[in-house]
């Protein structure tokens, strides 16, 4: 069952939620804005982190941000156990900052353990400032690969944003992996089955069931394909970065291995100005007429993002956010400074 919430009240909840759980008032302005960013879009990585606060991993002993290896064109951002969302928004106005000046820049974080939400959010902050953006996440074992038996990868997602469309700004938003965490939490909280073919059980077998694959592992999209994609994602953000990496002889399933141990999950953050190449303006006419010819191609194209906007418009348009009950009245709890349900 689900409810309809306005807007503002539901933000103001998950902000004085957050606020329980730990965070500090500046903190938990980043938390709300990116999951609420995410949920207006209709996308999961919103307010379902607030199903199990566990998975907000406060941590009262993370310190400061910490800038380290700087230059002009790159810096990484050492998250010193703070939230991966405040670290990730660090690096992504250094990474803004920098190619304002410098033409391009690439930043990175590493030392957080805690996701950080719609990479749409921050893909979407560059490309509005008429940049390229490219936005990687690196997490803990979740994904096996094809052929695999144990999770390796994390879910891995990346994100393209490219200035120009009427509409604003093209964003693809994809993980490398058939489902993400928070979708599983989703479903589960929903209290419905995953679609077939994107998890297994604790056994290897292939299963419907949110609870057994949350005790198993998730698969790539696409094969071979999307396991490729995540690997490269792999490698470009948790060694990169300085991030933990997989290994050792422990067999991994969602929630265990070494990357999980080791809590120190990467992003990467790459910014391109168009104008290193040529103009901004021509640029951006021709971003608008490829994106308008491929939409015009056929009666049923999607373009990337496309779906999110429509939401978005339609939930701006009403005011309101459909919102489980369960997890509402967990918010709620949190938000009167209560226990939550788990």
């Amino acid at each position: 069952m689900t409810k309809q919430v306005p807007i503002k009240e539901l933000e103001g909840l998950v902000k004085r939620a957050v606020r329980n759980i730990g965070y500090s008032d500046s903190d938990a302005d980043t938390l709300t804005r990116v999951m609420m960013h995410a949920e207006v879009h209709g996308n999961n990585q919103g307010i379902s982190k607030l199903y199990r606060p566990q998975d907000m991993g406060f941590n009262p002993k993370a310190g400061p941000l910490a800038f380290e290896n700087e230059t002009a064109l790159s810096v990484v951002v050492n998250g010193n156990q703070r939230a991966g969302m405040v670290a990730l928004e660090a690096a992504v106005d250094k990474a803004i900052d920098k190619a304002s000046k410098s033409g391009m820049a690439i930043t990175g974080t590493y030392n957080t353990y805690t996701s950080t939400g719609m990479l749409a959010y921050y893909a979407n902050r560059v490309a509005e400032r008429d940049f390229i953006a490219l936005v990687m996440a690196g997490s803990p074992e979740m994904v096996a690969p094809v052929g695999g038996k144990q999770a390796v990868f994390g879910t891995n997602p990346m994100c393209f944003a490219v200035p120009g469309p009427a509409s604003g700004p093209l964003v693809l938003d994809m993980a490398t992996a058939a489902t993400t965490l928070f979708g599983v939490i989703s479903t589960k909280a929903a209290g419905k089955e995953l679609p077939p073919g994107v998890a297994v059980d604790a056994n290897g077998k292939p299963t419907r069931d949110p609870s057994e694959a949350l005790q198993g592992a998730f698969l790539a999209f696409g094969g071979y394909k999307g396991a490729g994609l995540s690997l490269i994602v792999e490698l470009l953000t948790q060694a990169l970065c300085n991030g933990a990496i997989p290994g050792g002889a422990v067999k991994a399933k969602v929630g265990t291995g070494r990357k999980w141990a080791g809590k120190s999950w990467a992003n990467t953050v790459i910014v391109i100005n168009p104008s290193l190449l040529m103009d901004l303006g021509k640029y951006k006419a021709r971003v608008a007429e490829i994106v308008d010819h491929v939409k015009n191609s056929g009666p049923t194209v999607v373009l990337p993002g496309e779906i999110e906007k429509k939401k978005r418009d339609e939930n701006l348009a009403k005011g309101t956010i459909p919102v489980s009950q369960g997890l509402y009245d967990n918010i709620n709890k949190l938000a009167s400074g209560g226990p939550s349900r788990l």
